[in-house]
């Protein structure tokens, strides 16, 4: 879900197949989304109870981030795709490109009741969940060293971590925010990455990076194998991983964590326009809400959505906690991405 580059929104959108929709079908919505355990929860706990209260069939069209956006943006002459998850920077890709409609607010009658930004101003898709990004730890191996738990995006600087940190590739989006974020800490920003690129080379000249994951599914690996002690993640795939038993913790660093949110956007000219607009207006309630908070780590958008504290402490939840996240901008950041790629690597990942 979290790897993207730029360059391959084009490629893929021309590889990307599917197979046509019946000229004539009973009421159904085609909702692309994620697979692994996001899949299983969504289908186990939030669509078979739409479909058994609304009688309305889901196809669950499974795939990346990159891969989902490839399908809609080859298939917009005919869509086939109803609803389309998409994140930060796919909902902008997407929405420049022209691909997405608009939420009807006579059927979707939560908008109002959605945190700040939540709701478009033009209507065009909608935050349903939010994120965070920030840093994960080993809870064993710190308190076995008598280390306090980090606090700062600069801890990842400490010499005591030397040959502990880990780092994503730029190509996983995990990497694009926390190099556009040190850009904007050491006085730079999303279109002079400059600073950002020089202070994460000193991890690297300082000895302090023991890997760099391809993937989040290879991170998770590298920090179960015990090969780095801390890096930066995405909090639902850290607090996932702590739910699994593995001794991690996830922490909101003093700076701030960096915003990560998820979009229902309605495909422009999709084959189930009203069916579309009744499973936004049913994943936008607060119980299913608060189930997916509980489930698979995304906040409520929906203020009304209730969480356990314990839970709520975790995640960006609440006025406050909304209000202090970091927002990228994520429209300089698809325009500079390849740049940004090319950099990276360069500066980086270079042997």
């Amino acid at each position: 879900m979290a790897t993207i580059n730029r360059r391959r929104f084009s490629v893929l959108a021309g590889a990307a197949m599917m197979a046509p929709h019946p000229a004539s079908a009973a009421e159904e919505v085609v909702f692309a989304s994620y697979g692994g355990g996001i899949e299983q929860f969504l289908r186990k706990s939030v669509i078979r109870e739409f479909e058994k209260e609304t009688g309305i069939k889901v196809t669950y069209v499974v795939g990346t981030a990159l891969s989902l956006y490839s399908r809609v943006l080859a298939t917009r002459a005919r869509p086939e795709i109803d609803i389309y998850w998409a994140n930060d920077l796919t909902h902008v890709a997407g929405k420049q490109m022209g691909l997405y409609g608009t939420v009807n607010p006579k059927i979707v009658t939560h908008l109002d009741d959605l945190v700040a930004d939540a709701r478009q101003a033009d209507n065009i898709g909608v935050i349903s969940n939010l994120a965070s990004t920030g840093l994960q730890y080993n809870t064993d191996k710190f308190k076995q060293m008598g280390w306090a738990p980090p606090t700062s995006w600069l801890d990842l600087w400490d010499p005591k971590y030397k040959g502990r940190v880990a780092l994503y590739s730029i190509n996983v989006l995990y990497s694009q925010e926390f190099l556009g974020l040190m850009a904007r800490l050491m006085g730079g920003d999303e279109k002079n990455i400059a600073p950002g690129l020089k202070k994460i080379r000193e991890l690297k000249e300082m000895g302090q990076i023991a890997a760099i994951a391809n993937t989040p599914a290879e991170m998770d690996n590298i920090l179960a194998q015990g090969q780095a002690w801390i890096t930066y993640n995405g909090g639902t795939r850290a607090l996932t991983l702590k739910a699994s038993g593995a001794p991690f913790e996830f922490i909101t660093p003093k700076e701030g964590a960096i915003s990560f949110n998820l979009y229902l956007d309605p495909i422009k000219g999709a084959p189930h326009p009203d069916a579309l607009q009744k499973f936004i207006e049913f994943f936008l309630r607060p119980e299913i809400q608060t189930k997916m908070a509980e489930g698979i780590f995304y906040a409520p958008a929906n203020r009304k959505a209730t969480l356990h504290p314990d839970l709520a402490a975790v995640l960006p939840h609440g006025t406050a906690a909304v209000a202090a996240l970091i927002r990228m901008n994520r429209s300089v950041m698809n325009q500079e991405l390849d740049h940004w790629i090319e950099q990276w690597n360069r500066v980086i990942e270079i042997k």
